[in-house]
């Protein structure tokens, strides 16, 4: 007659099962911060064109429109320096008296500005391919 015994290495013990148990749930529990933390760059995007459009109010509510162009925004302010803030290649940027090249907004595929009586809106496209539109109302007298 034959004794059969057991093998014990060839199983997975209580421990191994409960360190595999907690090394999964951790790399659950983590794994959504990861994942925000790796998909920050539209809400950065999203905060420099809210901080843009901010400036452009500004601009336009201080200042005098001189010119009416699809593709750029022409002021002018009480001392008689003309403001440009148009696209340039893939920037917006603002110069003064066509001098100076100060960046308001980077990584922009197109910038239109539409103009009424008593508004102006701007259209943003971004390289990631969204849209942001301001409309913004004029204070001052032309």
């Amino acid at each position: 007659m034959s004794i059969t015994t057991l093998n014990q290495t060839d199983a997975f013990t209580i421990v191994e099962l409960l360190i595999a148990l907690t090394v999964i749930s951790l790399i659950l529990v983590i794994s959504p911060t990861v994942w925000t933390n790796l998909n920050h760059q539209p809400q950065t995007e999203r905060y420099s064109v809210q901080q843009f459009f901010h400036a452009i109010t500004d601009e336009i509510q201080t200042n005098r429109l001189a010119e009416q162009a699809h593709d750029k925004l022409v002021l002018s302010n009480l001392a008689n320096e003309q403001i440009v803030i148009s696209k340039y290649q893939d920037l917006i940027r603002r110069q003064v008296n066509r001098t100076g090249h100060e960046i308001l907004l980077r990584d922009v595929k197109q910038f239109l500005v539409y103009y009424s009586d008593d508004y102006v809106e701007v259209m943003i496209t971004m390289n990631s391919g969204e849209v942001y539109e301001k409309t913004i109302t004029i204070f001052v007298q032309k």
